[in-house]
Order: structure tokens, then sequence, then C-alpha cells
């Protein structure tokens, strides 16, 4: 079987970069209609009600997340090359075994949601007439099928109907934010709201990914054989496993604070929390798709036995990010208080301070993501996966010291000390499984790839290649 030839390091970043702006665009305006949603939230309910939406909000994405495996991650790693040699048989044997573990999954995530609100129901403060639509939005769980045909739409570079997808969510709760405020609407229909935007993008993303099989002629015979759970390639169910580990302990990371923020500091303090993590996910976003748009590359790279070209597109994305993340900072402390004052009432005058600290964070993490995404694509999801783990149990102790000690300065340095510690780790572990694999790669020692990849006439994105 003949392999694909090396990309060309120029058409590669282009292409790169390219789908980095379909995201991120994507990504920034539904952060921006989601800063308005809360900031119409923010005057249809009390900053105590506003803290319990999105608490609830918080519980079902951490138990959702627990239960649900990352299968996009498996599709592109086991599927690239099926794809690239148009091994249709083999492609539909992987995508019926993930779109089954997608079900599986959903399933347990409904279970698991009500299970678990059951046990911690008395330790919510949820107020008692809330508690059946609770139970429904736990039972939501179970449309949450979109990581295979998340993964279909990466495959085929259709990063702008992924770009369309994320419009769902952020529309749909504007669409019945604003109803609310003019009709008078309480928590009751605002977490309606919640729900709607869920199975609106838990439907939609499936739905894009039919069409997009179908356009290329890849849809017929999918389902001619029932769907399975038995493996179809050696090695996947380890590599879910370790990507289920690794993206559990994303969400942790995500969800978790919001809900530390309520335990320890109350409803309101968590709403101002959850307003300034929104804030900061303009960046937060950003490196998050960055391994969305960059590991498919890696992939290819790595098939192709490229190694310097990898660390080459790693510094820069790398690079890039860290110094988004420096010009946000800036943007914030000049001009974020003034912004919150009028887009917010006078009850959320914290989050100035606190959305400061969080940016610098999402800074720090944005220079960490494409050394997991380099990670993922050495079939290393468990080193990556460790790296992170130390890094959020650092930040979840932090959290919860610093804010007994300092009370609500203590959330923004437990992010930022976290989310330095994490990207000093992942460079380490990085470094040390590059070396591990410099006689593959063909050169003498990691430090070459390094000086390859930064002195190199082509390292430079904007250079020609030939």
């Amino acid at each position: 079987m003949s392999y694909p030839a090396p990309p060309q390091a120029d058409g590669m970043v282009g292409r790169i970069l390219k789908n980095m702006g379909l995201l991120f665009g994507g990504k920034t305006s539904a952060v921006l209609i989601g800063l308005a949603v809360l900031a119409i939230a923010a005057r249809a309910l009390t900053i105590e009600e506003l803290g319990i939406l999105l608490l609830l909000y918080a519980f079902i994405a951490l138990m959702t997340g627990i239960a649900t495996f990352k299968s996009w991650q498996a599709l592109i790693q086991f599927g690239a090359q099926p794809v690239e040699t148009g091994d249709l048989p083999r492609f539909h044997r992987l995508l019926r075994f993930l779109i089954g573990l997608d079900i599986a999954a959903a399933l347990f995530a409904a279970l698991l949601s009500v299970t678990v609100f059951l046990v911690i129901r008395a330790h919510l403060g949820l107020p008692d007439e809330i508690f059946w639509i609770v139970i429904a939005y736990c039972l939501l769980s179970a449309t949450n099928l979109r990581s295979s045909p998340l993964g279909v739409l990466r495959l085929y570079d259709r990063f702008d109907l992924i770009s369309l997808h994320d419009q769902a969510v952020p529309i749909v709760r504007l669409t019945g934010a604003s109803l609310g405020l003019m009709f008078g609407g309480g928590l009751t229909w605002f977490i309606l709201v919640w729900m709607a935007a869920a199975l609106a993008t838990n439907l939609l993303m499936p739905a894009l990914a039919i069409r997009e099989l179908a356009r290329r002629g890849a849809l017929n015979g999918l389902f001619s054989r029932r769907l399975t759970l038995k493996a179809p390639e050696a090695g996947i169910w380890r590599y879910v496993w370790m990507s289920n580990i690794d993206a559990t302990i994303n969400l942790v990371d995500k969800q978790m604070p919001t809900l530390l923020a309520g335990a320890l500091l109350g409803p309101a303090f968590a709403a101002m929390f959850k307003i300034a993590r929104d804030i900061s996910d303009v960046l937060g976003k950003g490196a998050r798709l960055l391994n969305q748009v960059l590991y498919p590359e890696l992939v290819r790279l790595m098939i192709a036995g490229s190694a310097a070209r990898a660390v080459r597109v790693i510094i820069h994305t790398s690079a890039y990010l860290l110094g988004a993340g420096i010009v946000l900072a800036a943007l914030i402390n000049l001009f974020g208080p003034p912004l919150f004052a009028i887009a917010l009432t006078d009850a959320y005058e914290g989050v100035a301070p606190i959305a400061m600290m969080l940016v610098i964070a999402a800074a720090l993490l944005g220079a960490t993501i494409p050394i997991y995404s380099g990670l993922y694509a050495l079939g290393s999801p468990g080193q990556a996966a460790l790296s992170r783990a130390i890094s959020v149990a650092l930040t979840l102790i932090l959290f919860v010291t610093l804010s007994h000690a300092t009370g609500q300065s203590g959330p923004g340095w437990a992010m930022v000390i976290g989310a330095g510690a994490g990207l000093v780790l992942a460079s380490t572990i990085a470094l040390l499984r590059a070396q591990g694999v410099r006689d593959a790669s063909g050169q003498a020692d990691f430090s070459d790839l390094v000086n390859d990849a930064t002195s190199s006439p082509s390292a430079d994105p904007t250079a020609k290649s030939g």
C-alpha cells in the first residue's frame, strides 16, 4: 500500500491557517453572541438565578463529557489513511464502530447525569419547582451523538460546516433569552432555552455529516451492516479510552471551576466567574479548535515520516496563539472595565479583574495545545492525558486553597498558576517523547529537529517552497 506524499510545508500551514480562520470566526461570533445572551439573562434573572442556571449547565456538561468518548479523534487517527487511499470498506467498519460507541456513551451519559443529580440534589440548593425539568435536561444527554459526525467533517476538511454548526447554540439561546427578557421569563424558561439549544446542536451535527458523506458517495453501504462495538482496528479500544480520559480531564478543567466557584463562594460569584470564563474563551476556544485543525495535519505528517515539519508547525502555531493571548489580555486590561459596566448591571462589577486573570491563563493554555496535538499525533494520548491531569489537579487544589485564603481573587491566580505549570510539564513530556523516536525521524537528536524547524528557510509560513 502506498502512502500519501508528505504535505508541502507552506501549503499545509496555509491550510491550517485557512481552517483556523473559518473555525475561529465561527467560534468568536459564537462567544460574542454568548456574551450577549449572558448580558440579557443578567437583566432577566437575579444574579443568584443566573448562577443556578450556569451551575446546572456546568453539571450537565461535565456528566456528559465524562461519559462521552471523543470518537472524532479515533476517526482521524485510524481513518485518515483509508480516506487518503480510498479504502471505503475499512472506513465504513471504523465509522460503524464509532457510531455505536457514540450511541452507547450517550445512553450512559443520560443515566449517569440522572443518578448523580439525585445523589447530590440536596447539596445543589436548587428550587423544588425545577426538579422535573432538571431530570429532563439530564435525559437530553441521550441525544448527544456529535463526536463521530464531527470527525467526518474534519476528515473531509469541511470546517466551513463546523463553523456553521457552531452558531446553533448561541442563536437558539439568543432568541430564547430575548423572548424571556421581553415577556418576563423566569429561571424555568431559561433552562428550557438551554435545553433547546443543546437539542439543536445535537441534531444538526449528524445531519451535516450525513449530507457530506452522501455528497462524496461514502454513505452507500455504511449502514448495510449493523453497528458494533467490536474493534475494527488493533489498538483502537486503548486509544479511545486514553482519549476519553484526556477529554474528561479537559471537561473537568472547563466545568469544575464553575461548580467550585458556586460551592465555595456562592451562586452570585459563580455567575461572575462564568461570565469572565466566557470572555477568556474568545482565546480559549481558539486554542481548543486549533487541536481540531492541527491534529489531522500532524497525523498526515507522521504518516509521511516528516517529523521535522511537524515540529515546525507545532512551534509556529504555539507562538501564534501565545501572541494572540498577549494582545487579548492587553485589550481586556484597557477596555474591559468600562465595557462590563455598560453591558452588565452593577451587580457584576467584579467580572473585570477575574476576566483579566482568566485571559492570561487562556494564553498559557493556547501555547500548550499544539504540544498536546503533537503527542496525540505521535500515538501517545496517555502522555497527553497525564500532563493534562497533573495540571488540572494542581489547578483545582489551588482553586480550593486560594479561595479559602484570599477570597474572590484566589480562583484567578489558581487558573494562571495551573496553566503555566501545564505548559512546562507538557513541553518536558513532549521533549522526552520526541527524543525517544529520534532514530525513526532520521535526526541525530531532538535538538536537530528544533534547529531545523526554527532555522530552515521554509520555517517561515510565508516563505515559498521550491
